[in-house]
């Protein structure tokens, strides 16, 4: 009786014991944890496949990541196309690195593959210590990872499909669709007829040109009005060199029959010249320039009144040479 009683003391202690170790083995935070993600689970022959192992880990490992490179890293039945590799901190204490493989996969006649496990290696930091003087290098191993392989070929007992029949048609079944196939295509090509038709005979408006001698009378009427224009404050002035630049671009543009509104004095008197217009190029560059400056420059209506009878005499000179 009292070795039995001895004993079931001893057994008693020695579960405690392993009940107390256990707990405190649970307690203790692992420093590495390994887990991995694929963006598809299953693939076809030859399709591409992004595998990422995900390593969460605290601040003192660092990670040997020379060795991920396509030519050490063995994945096979897979064939790694591209490596890449992504760190960033997770939390207040603890680090996150992904590794991303881009792999592909030539395999047939199995349900499915696995890729290999492989090992990380890392090293221990210690504070105070040069890494000359750390320990080895230690590794943890990548878990494998299974992988579904899809199939085309067909099981065993599913009939060739050469068993199948095929639909039968009739001389009426085509005769039929053929009709219908025409009477589309009229009905199609009668539709395009008569937008051609329409399209031909549409009269497009024509732009009726002003005469010569109705320009040089509009030209002469402007410059009696422009002379009657008041000259005292700088909005008059303003609102002079608007309406001349305005008008003088109008008329060049019925003069040449071109759109005068978006060009530039250098490049009205290119146009003029080549025209043949030489005798005009001139004095249409003159006042144009003095407009731009009174209009577009920040101190150019000072000068306004001062250019006032240089414009009027341009004026007068382009009058006389359109005359002819």
């Amino acid at each position: 009786m009292k070795k039995i009683l001895v004993l079931g003391f001893l057994v008693l202690v020695s579960a405690t014991f392993n009940a107390s170790a256990a707990v405190t083995g649970k307690g203790k935070e692992s420093k590495i944890a390994v887990s991995t993600h694929v963006d598809k689970t299953a693939v076809w022959v030859g399709d591409r496949l992004r595998y990422t192992v995900r390593v969460l880990h605290d601040p003192e490992i660092e990670f040997v990541l020379d060795n991920l490179t396509k030519e050490n890293v063995n994945l096979k039945p897979f064939v790694v196309r591209d490596i890449s590799v992504r760190q960033s901190t997770f939390g207040a204490n603890k680090k996150i690195m992904e590794i991303t493989f881009l792999v592909t996969a030539y395999e047939t006649g199995q349900a499915e593959l696995r890729i290999p496990s492989f090992p990380l290696y890392f090293f221990t930091r210690v504070p105070g210590v040069q890494r000359s003087q750390e320990t080895a290098a230690e590794s943890i191993p990548v878990p494998l990872t299974k992988i579904g392989l899809r199939s085309t070929l067909t099981a065993d007992n599913v009939r060739p499909r050469e068993s199948k029949d095929f639909w039968q048609f009739s001389s009426q079944r085509w005769m039929f669709s053929l009709a219908l196939g025409l009477a589309g295509m009229a009905f199609l090509g009668v539709r395009a007829a008569n937008r051609f038709w329409a399209w031909s005979h549409k009269e497009n408006p024509r732009r009726r040109r002003i005469p010569r001698r109705a320009r040089h009378r509009m030209l002469q009427d402007f410059i009696r009005k422009a002379q009657s224009n008041g000259t005292e404050s700088a909005e008059e002035q303003v609102q002079f060199y608007k309406e001349l630049s305005r008008f003088l671009r109008e008329y060049l543009g019925e003069l040449l029959e071109t759109d005068a509104g978006s060009l530039t004095p250098d490049e009205i008197e290119t146009f003029l010249k080549e025209r043949g217009r030489d005798g005009l190029s001139a004095p249409v560059k003159t006042i144009l320039e003095r407009c731009e400056q009174v209009l577009y420059t920040q101190r150019g209506f000072e000068s306004a009144r001062n250019w006032r009878e240089e414009v009027h005499r341009e004026l007068g000179r382009l009058a006389d040479r359109t005359r002819h």
